[in-house]
């Protein structure tokens, strides 16, 4: 007879009917059935987030592939990108770089790698779902049962003391079970939080400069069209680097990166908190202002575009120099978000042919 058997036998003998001790095995047993049915909870849930982990970390690998695969390609569609003469800005009305900067705006988890900063960390913690609760209350609690069984001399020598001793002891490993499988599936909920977040954060931002990337601008744009009704009017200023393509042929893609992470830094810092700045494509940047910034548009661009003359950046010992021309425009309620982009687009295009360095409104066309 095994020792469940024996259990069960001395708990159905008529003097256990009435014992203390025999209650107290009772207990235990229920005690334990309750820890069985939550550890098979918690493994499961435990074995679910491990299985999604596999899931989102073969996607992100595979993320990762397509987007090297994807960036070398780009690399190598200079001569194909249909270049303005006049310019030097990619135009192409066929929608190519579009499909081009939405595909890299997509697969940009290649930034995965960065760690998070402790504001972000700060945010995760304090949103992360409430932790399955410890066991180690109860395992405390049963260690000190024990011990007042252990020490209670009427029950000493009886055919209970042994059986519970042995229950206690099943009981408190299968706690410190509990509380172990509860921290693993803690950490998986925790990971999996982390890696959604982390997919959130690069789907919208540019891998190279750090800005908003196309997505992100678009998505400002959109909710920005949407709220101008009641009277949230926005206003946009279309950045370009003048000549920008003459730092690529003379001195190689890795310079011209330098010169536009050095321009991210400068509009990140310029850029008031309530607006948007984020990488358009290529050597363009996009700035989405808020109602209040209309009348002060002309003057705050007019600044930056000082600022980004003076802007001087070191490259091998050499210290390179830029300027960029910018056009702006008022969003009118009455018009798409499209319409408000092509208007920036066209006073872009009149500081170019104007000398470029310098900055045009739409509304002064």
């Amino acid at each position: 007879m095994n020792a469940e058997k024996r259990l069960a036998h001395l708990l159905e003998a008529p003097d256990a009917r009435d014992s203390a001790l025999a209650d107290l095995c009772r207990d235990l047993i229920a005690d334990q059935q309750r820890l069985h049915h939550r550890l098979e909870r918690i493994s499961r849930i435990s074995d679910r987030y491990q299985a999604d982990l596999r899931a989102t970390n073969a996607e992100l690998t595979a993320a990762n592939e397509r987007l090297a695969a994807a960036l070398r390609e780009v690399r190598t569609l200079g001569g194909f990108i249909p270049i303005c003469s006049c310019c030097k800005k990619v135009r192409d009305d066929a929608g190519y770089w579009d499909e081009v900067e939405t595909y890299i705006a997509r697969h940009s988890d290649a930034v995965l790698s960065r760690g998070r900063c402790p504001s972000c960390a700060r945010r995760s913690d304090s949103g992360a779902p409430p932790p399955v609760r410890s066991s180690d209350g109860e395992d405390t609690a049963e260690r000190g049962r024990l011990a007042a069984i252990e020490a209670e001399p009427a029950w000493t020598g009886h055919p209970l003391r042994e059986a519970y001793v042995r229950l206690s002891g099943d009981y408190q490993k299968l706690s410190r079970r509990l509380h172990k499988m509860s921290r693993i599936s803690d950490g998986f909920q925790t990971q999996m939080k982390e890696l959604n977040l982390t997919l959130a954060r690069v789907s919208r931002t540019d891998p190279l400069t750090g800005l908003a990337n196309r997505r992100a601008l678009i998505e400002r744009l959109e909710r920005q069209a949407a709220e101008a009704g009641a009277g949230q009017g926005f206003s946009v200023a279309m950045i370009d680097l003048d000549n920008f393509k003459r730092v690529n042929d003379s001195l190689g893609h890795a310079a011209g990166d330098i010169v536009l992470q050095a321009l991210s830094g400068l509009l990140a810092a310029r850029v008031p908190a309530a607006a948007l700045v984020g990488r358009w494509g290529g050597e363009e940047f996009l700035i989405v202002m808020d109602h209040s910034a209309g009348p002060a548009l002309l003057p705050w661009c007019e600044a930056l575009r000082a600022d980004i003359e003076h802007l001087s950046v070191d490259y091998n010992g050499r210290q390179l120099r830029v300027t960029a021309s910018i056009g702006t425009a008022v969003h009118e309620p009455a018009l798409s978000y499209e319409d408000t982009l092509r208007a920036a687009d066209r006073a872009l295009y009149a500081a170019k042919s104007c000398g470029r360095n310098r900055v045009v409104a739409f509304e002064e066309l």
